[in-house]
């Protein structure tokens, strides 16, 4: 009696430590209802033999319960790393069959879907992976899958466009996808949102994609770079939206006047003073109240060799007085100041730059009195170019396109 006793108080204690150990290894897992039978490693994956506990199921057919067994089958699935090693989970799965209908159907299995050899979370992982600046090669390396297979989890994302928002900007960006060799981006600077990504940067393929849109007339303004073409197309798109230009496109004409003409008084130097000039490129754009007395004393010297140097700089100078504008007002006295000062300088490059200033002084304007730039698009171009290099290329824009659309959602 005492030995019986003793023995069923063994069992007792056996059970306990074996619930303990399931328990234990179901937390490690983070799967519910799996009954781990065997773990085996092997170099650098580690195998996982298991099955799930017995459950009752509905039949699909005519949803009667049923717990009756009709056979097994071994299935091979892949999880999501531990410790370094690749999970490979060997899953003996049950076919239920239905004693009303006969019905035969495999087991629910809530951390695989239908179909899959990976478990939820490794898409899930897959998903969240892709949102980085990544290669798909390298994401498939990560989670033991061939890169066909990676792809499919970014080509089963739809990314739907929704409406215009308010404030629309617009540029395009080197993508060399389908044969085309630039991409045109539509963003909201406001809510620092990607819109949509257009596989061309020609004007029908952008008034036919806008025109799909039903709230055309909600836009109020549009933010751009100083393409002519593509202010007429926003105009006759958006006829009651006011076009705003970006900051950086029309103040880099200065730069670029002021770098044209120290090219030319450069060439005409001896070598001596070339090599001066030549490193004077970043001293002539740098901002004037960051300058050392180095910096002057050599400004000085360089403008004592060159009058229209001395002059492009002055007018440089003053357009900074232009940018420090507080209002639309005061920007179109000071910039109407500053056509009139460059057409009398006698610089052919600054000339050119007051009549394109003309041609857009509204647009410019405009820039002073709402506070949207392309700044965000511009940043969504970058993450592009790393995009493309780390990938070597994504020559098919749909896949391009959909990569780019959930790398933004961040």
């Amino acid at each position: 009696m005492a030995k019986s006793c003793r023995i069923k108080s063994l069992h007792k204690t056996l059970r306990r430590l074996l619930m303990l150990y399931h328990d234990c290894i179901e937390k490690l897992l983070q799967l519910k209802d799996v009954i781990v039978t065997n773990i085996e490693k092997h170099e650098n994956e580690m195998h996982i033999h298991l099955k799930m506990a017995q459950r009752l199921h509905y039949c699909p057919a005519c949803g009667k319960i049923t717990s009756k067994v009709h056979d097994y089958r071994s299935q091979i699935v892949k999880d999501v790393s531990i410790c370094g090693f690749h999970t490979i989970l060997h899953l003996k799965k049950r076919r239920h069959v239905c004693p009303s209908c006969g019905k035969r159907f495999d087991e629910h299995i809530d951390f695989l879907p239908r179909y899959h050899h990976f478990t939820n979370r490794v898409n899930l992982q897959v998903y969240e992976q892709l949102k980085e600046c990544r290669s798909i090669k390298s994401i498939a390396k990560d989670n033991n899958m061939s890169a066909p297979t990676a792809a499919k989890i970014i080509n089963q994302i739809d990314f739907k466009t929704g409406k215009l928002p308010q404030v629309l900007a617009i540029d395009e960006f080197k993508g060399n996808a389908e044969g085309e060799k630039f991409q045109c981006i539509l963003a909201d600077p406001k809510n620092h949102k990607v819109i949509d990504i257009l596989p061309n940067r020609r004007h029908e393929m952008i008034r036919h994609h806008i025109m799909r849109f039903s709230n055309r007339k909600e836009v109020k303004l549009v933010v751009m770079d100083m393409t002519g073409g593509y202010r007429k197309l926003m105009k006759e798109l958006f006829p009651h939206a006011k076009i705003i230009v970006d900051k950086y496109h029309y103040v880099r004409q200065i730069g670029f006047a002021l770098e044209r003409i120290r090219i030319e008084e450069q060439k005409r130097l001896s070598q001596h003073w070339r090599r001066y000039f030549k490193r004077s490129k970043y001293l002539l754009l740098k901002d004037s109240s960051r300058l050392t007395m180095e910096d002057r004393i050599q400004l000085d010297n360089l403008f004592r060799i060159s009058e229209p140097l001395k002059r492009a700089y002055a007018l440089k100078e003053q357009f900074e007085h232009v940018k420090s504008s507080h209002n639309r007002q005061e920007a179109a006295e000071r910039l109407s100041r500053w056509i009139m000062d460059a057409q009398n300088s006698r610089l052919p490059e600054f000339f050119k730059v007051s009549l394109t200033y003309q041609n857009w002084s509204k647009e410019i304007l405009n820039s002073f009195e709402y506070p949207y730039t392309n700044g965000y698009i511009e940043g969504c171009n970058n993450r592009i170019k790393v995009l493309k290099r780390v990938s070597f290329g994504m020559p098919r824009f749909e896949r391009f396109r959909r990569r780019i659309m959930h790398i933004m959602l961040d």
